[in-house]
């Protein structure tokens, strides 16, 4: 999906609308002052770009909105675009002062997403998404290239490494918190044990069709027994393990879920977190949130982001005492001692 709005006089609105689809009739809805009813469009304008470049089969993806089409637009405080499809509100009409100026990404890498943080952030922004990796990459990358919109967060469990170009021109904050390697695996290990059984609306179908195998292999086993989770850890195929193989530092440096990485991509992992503007070690809630509260220039209570879960730390502890565990982590845990101890070295500085 491509997308974008350049022109907003208040009498008229001017953008494209390129739906995933490469021959379905781009159609968006317009809703204004957040009336329930809403207004389709279907885009008519020719763009060159779009059909050359093989966008879209027509290139009838440009449109103007006005009165004419929109009635009640010219008037309206309220405007909003959106994909029918998906739901994504493309555009959002902005008032003076209302919305920061600032264009933000905060870098999930926990597999829950901290969606409570997101969205306690929402309303200060006029362009908004989280969970942006159950997008494809086209409109991701779209987002992150917002250009004619100031204010913009975006966030989700992406790998860095595809974005990178359109992050360095366009993103003027990046946030990212990393936490213990082992309570991560165990958070992957339960959801993955039970997501057969359990819907998690943050799983995507991708993920599940990743992840096939390592769901086969922790169904319904009771994760919190020792014994139990021990034995399907140590008679798991390699190939199944690997898929759970130090998810921070491939984060940071692979182009593929399915890339491997080793000691050797560590430095890079630890220069690429050297560059975003808040970077929090994860040992608790409240640090992280209000580091991103002073550099956005919020009260710290108005983030809000849940804390760790206790019964995942006890299955963090089982697998501590794995030795399979600590080489699947091997780079994670390395990684992750670093940023300890930096993080230690600048609170001894305080």
């Amino acid at each position: 999906m491509n997308f974008s709005v350049y022109y907003d006089s208040g009498t008229e609105v001017h953008g494209y609308f390129v739906p995933d689809g490469f021959s379905t009739v781009p159609k968006f809805h317009v809703r204004t002052d957040g009336s329930d009813s809403v207004t389709e469009i279907e885009t008519w304008i020719y763009i060159e770009g779009a059909r050359a470049q093989g966008a879209h089969q027509t290139g009838n993806v440009g449109f103007i909105l006005s009165d004419d089409n929109v009635p009640g637009l010219s008037t309206a405080l309220r405007l909003e675009l959106s994909d029918p499809e998906t739901g994504l509100i493309f555009y959002r009409r902005a008032q003076p002062g209302e919305f920061i100026a600032k264009k933000i990404l905060r870098v999930e890498t926990s597999y829950v997403p901290s969606t409570e943080l997101d969205i306690s952030l929402k309303p200060y922004f006029q362009f908004y998404e989280h969970r942006i990796e159950h997008y494809g990459f086209e409109t991701i990358r779209q987002m992150l290239e917002i250009i004619h919109q100031p204010s913009v967060y975006v966030s989700g469990r992406i790998l860095l490494k595809n974005f990178r170009t359109y992050i360095d021109y366009n993103i003027n904050m990046k946030f990212i918190s990393l936490r213990d390697p082992f309570y991560e695996l165990a958070m992957r290990i339960f959801i993955f044990s039970r997501i057969r059984k359990q819907k998690f609306a943050f799983v995507s179908p991708r993920d599940m069709t990743l992840f096939n195998s390592v769901i086969e292999l922790f169904d319904g086993i009771a994760i919190q027994d020792e014994n139990h989770l021990r034995k399907a850890i140590r008679s798991a195929p390699k190939d199944t393990l690997d898929l759970l193989s130090s998810p921070f530092t491939q984060q940071l440096v692979a182009s593929s879920p399915s890339d491997p990485v080793g000691l050797d991509d560590v430095s890079q992992a630890l220069d690429s977190l050297s560059q975003f503007t808040v970077f929090d070690a994860g040992r608790d809630a409240a640090t992280y949130t209000q580091s991103i509260a002073e550099a956005i220039g919020l009260p710290a209570e108005i983030i809000k982001m849940k804390p760790q879960s206790e019964a995942l730390h006890k299955i963090a502890d089982i697998l501590r005492k794995i030795s399979r565990v600590e080489h699947l982590l091997e780079a994670d845990l390395i990684l992750y001692h670093f940023i300890q101890k930096s993080e230690d070295k600048a609170r001894s500085h305080l």
